[in-house]
């Protein structure tokens, strides 16, 4: 009884340990100097740091890779929450048939859906990042419908759109004063997490449009095979990305428990 906690946590150091050690190893490299036969680095400095945002080709990858993301999260959120809404308000028995089209971006590998792509849409007059942008959405499907209908858990969203239209709103005037505001948190974790996937592409952004369409994962990669140091500080800048991504996930989840569980008290 007494030895099992003990033994969890040395389990959860050492995990920790091992998660951590790389990301630590690429930070400190980031900054080194020299660092190939000491056991630390030589010296630091700031110059690859300076070296990376100063360059062209970075500040171009970052907006393309911003605006993919902003992009594909809000093509998300424009289609996938009136969907959610429908199924919880008004049609729960459809729920089963979303949970398993949120099951198909899984199951259909990256290169298979890139070349049905190219095949359906080559020869249609569509920009080849409209179908990114569309393709990148439906794969990170699983993380928006999951969270939006996660906040539809939470109270009887269906009496309250209904009381709001007796009280004489319109329906798109109740979903937006009513409906949205009470589910603002479940929105919020559904747009970072869409975000965040749609930032770190890089199968289908590389296979779709190779290098006409270069995002940041893409021009770290290339990176990669010319300057280590230089690679390394957009991985330690991406690491920080998804940091403040995660800490915001958190913030946002421990302010809607705490929420639910003051109206839980006052009811």
């Amino acid at each position: 009884m007494h030895k099992s906690p003990i033994l969890a946590q040395f389990i959860i150091i050492l995990l920790f340990i091992y998660l951590v050690t790389p990301i630590v190893a690429t930070t400190v490299y980031s900054f080194s100097t020299v660092w190939v036969k000491t056991v630390l680095p030589e010296g630091l400095t700031l110059k690859w740091y300076q070296q990376i945002i100063t360059n062209s080709d970075f500040s171009a990858a970052l907006l393309r890779a911003l605006g993919l993301s902003l992009g594909t999260t809000l093509l998300a959120m424009v289609c996938f929450l009136p969907i959610v809404f429908y199924a919880n308000v008004y049609n729960p028995t459809i729920k089963e048939r979303l949970r398993f089209l949120t099951v198909l971006p899984f199951t259909i590998p990256g290169i298979i859906l890139v070349t049905g792509l190219i095949q359906v849409y080559a020869n249609l007059p569509i920009p080849l990042w409209i179908i990114l942008v569309l393709a990148i959405s439906l794969i990170s499907l699983p993380l928006t419908y999951q969270s939006l209908n996660n906040a539809f858990t939470a109270n009887n969203f269906r009496a309250m759109f209904e009381q709001a239209m007796v009280l004489g709103e319109s329906p798109t005037r109740a979903f937006l004063k009513i409906i949205v505001p009470n589910i603002r948190a479940g929105i919020f974790v559904a747009m970072l997490l869409t975000f965040t996937s749609a930032f770190g592409e890089y199968v289908l952004t590389n296979l779709l449009l190779g290098g006409n369409f270069e995002t940041l994962k893409i021009y770290m990669y290339r990176l990669m095979q010319s300057n280590g140091q230089a690679s390394s500080v957009l991985t330690t800048i991406y690491f920080a990305f998804l940091a403040v991504i995660s800490l915001i996930l958190i913030l946002i989840m421990r302010s809607s428990h705490r929420s639910t569980k003051e109206r839980s008290d006052n009811s």
